[in-house]
């Protein structure tokens, strides 16, 4: 008995005996219209319903947020009656999120070269991913075919669109060249770097001839261009 008591504790709550497919290919249809660039990777489950849900055509009203659900997500459930679509019940849908997806299929210490070998993509859910992950075309956007990771990465693991660094144009300390334009005034001052930076970041610089850090954006090894004085 104790254990059947525990059962039904963890159970879903239902107000309907059973979730009619209609409901699920109405949220599905409802999502298709909403967002039809992302239909293909959405999944819906019915967790739970109010109301009266049974009726065979049945139509669902998504939130108006112009974002796509994700997750856990309340809508209005919708019956053709012989007054026209009349709300008659609600439903809790999870939303789940596919996406192909860059994975590593080996494990990778910080700041060790990565190689294609060391990659691949994948279909995996992504609803509750933290942060941004990576796919293909933030792969190919990379300029340079040498990749380094930026953290650790774990056998297996989704990668987010920041693992992965080209390589180091500059190193803590290292001197830059820093290119000054403002107007029509431009000229260039010797400066070292206050933390390490691959090309196209943006870093802070230290200029002793001026005793003023600056904010600079690499342009190549040991070269710069000024963004802001701080």
């Amino acid at each position: 008995m104790r254990l059947l008591a525990a059962l039904l504790l963890i159970l879903p709550l239902t107000g309907a005996t059973a979730t009619p497919s209609s409901l699920q290919a109405a949220a599905e249809n409802a999502l298709a219209a909403r967002f039809p660039e992302d239909a293909e990777r959405l999944r819906v489950r019915v967790l739970r319903t109010g109301g009266d849900v049974s009726a065979p055509s049945l139509r669902v009203d998504l939130p108006a947020d112009a974002t796509v659900p994700r997750g856990h997500t309340q809508v209005n459930v919708l019956a053709d009656t012989p007054s026209g679509w009349q709300k008659t019940g609600w439903a809790l849908l999870h939303v789940a999120h596919f996406d192909s997806v860059v994975v590593a299929w080996r494990s990778v210490p910080r700041d060790e070269a990565v190689a294609a070998t060391d990659l691949g993509i994948a279909w995996l859910e992504t609803t509750t991913f933290h942060g941004e992950p990576m796919r293909a075309a933030d792969l190919r956007a990379f300029v340079t075919d040498q990749l380094f990771a930026a953290r650790s990465l774990r056998e297996g693991r989704a990668l987010r669109r920041d693992d992965l660094r080209p390589p180091l144009a500059v190193d803590t300390g290292d001197t830059v060249t820093m290119q000054y334009r403002r107007g029509a005034l431009a000229f260039s001052i010797p400066c070292h770097t206050r933390a390490p930076g691959a090309v196209g970041d943006a870093v802070r610089l230290f200029a002793p001839a001026t005793g003023t850090t600056y904010r600079a954006r690499l342009t190549a090894p040991g070269e710069a261009e000024w963004i802001a004085t701080l």
